[in-house]
């Protein structure tokens, strides 16, 4: 049998036991700061990683779309694809035809129309308020200097390689309407006259463009400034080479 006094100590030993078993005010605050630091460390990680991912999936959409512009010119005498005024609505937006534009021309060739927006894209309520982030809905403007009225020949391109054909649309947000930036007969309004980007891109600080002879890369804000953004040019397209331009670097 269990006296007294040994019950009593039994019972204080349970106690002492489970007063043990907590956690004092300091070690919370411990716990508490480490899972902090922890968290400064590895949210920007994952942020990253999401981005990355995220420009992954946009140079996906323009490499895919290059490849329906390589098969549009195979069927029309190696010409880009036309389009005779600027801001066209394609034709799923209306249910009808709105004129010629890049987007419609390409669509034979494009199975997903979900490539003609990247994932950082944003919507557009104030300026396109009933599209959506999903076809016919496009994040991407071409290039006016090649997608002409009429269709410009592959061989008139200098430097296709340094040649702009698209780019992402500025601010990222998605239209209905087919754009032409840079604008025919002129320079990307993304670059200011003083040669600099007036806003940094979508990706890194930096825009995913499809190249003129259809491959695309990601390239920085300041590095896209050194493309070629009319056919003839080889290199940066200045004010100086383009003197009615109004958008053109002057240098």
């Amino acid at each position: 049998m269990l006296t007294a006094g040994r019950l009593g100590m039994q019972r204080s030993l349970v106690q002492t036991q489970l007063r043990r078993r907590g956690f004092t005010l300091i070690e919370l605050l411990v716990v508490i700061a480490i899972i902090a630091i922890l968290a400064a460390i590895l949210f920007p990680v994952f942020a990253q990683a999401r981005e990355k991912a995220r420009e992954a999936t946009c140079l996906s959409n323009n490499k895919q779309i290059g490849l329906a512009v390589q098969m549009y010119m195979q069927d029309y005498d190696n010409t880009y694809p036309a389009q005779k005024a600027d801001g066209v609505f394609v034709f799923a937006a209306k249910g009808k035809d709105q004129g010629q534009n890049y987007y419609d021309e390409l669509a034979p060739y494009i199975k997903n129309g979900m490539v003609w927006i990247c994932p950082s894209d944003k919507l557009n309520p104030a300026n396109e308020k009933d599209a959506r982030m999903a076809p016919p809905a496009q994040g991407y403007h071409m290039n006016g200097n090649l997608i002409s009225a009429t269709g410009l020949s592959e061989a008139a391109v200098a430097a296709p390689s340094n040649c702009q054909l698209m780019r992402e649309s500025g601010w990222g947000y998605i239209w209905l309407r087919s754009w032409l930036r840079p604008f025919p007969k002129d320079c990307d309004a993304i670059v200011d006259v003083n040669g600099k980007s007036y806003l940094s891109g979508l990706h890194r600080n930096g825009f995913v463009f499809l190249m003129a002879d259809t491959h695309a890369r990601w390239f920085s804000d300041t590095a896209s400034l050194e493309l070629s953004q009319f056919p003839e040019d080889t290199g940066r397209s200045t004010k100086a080479l383009h003197p009615k331009a109004t958008y053109c670097p002057k240098s």
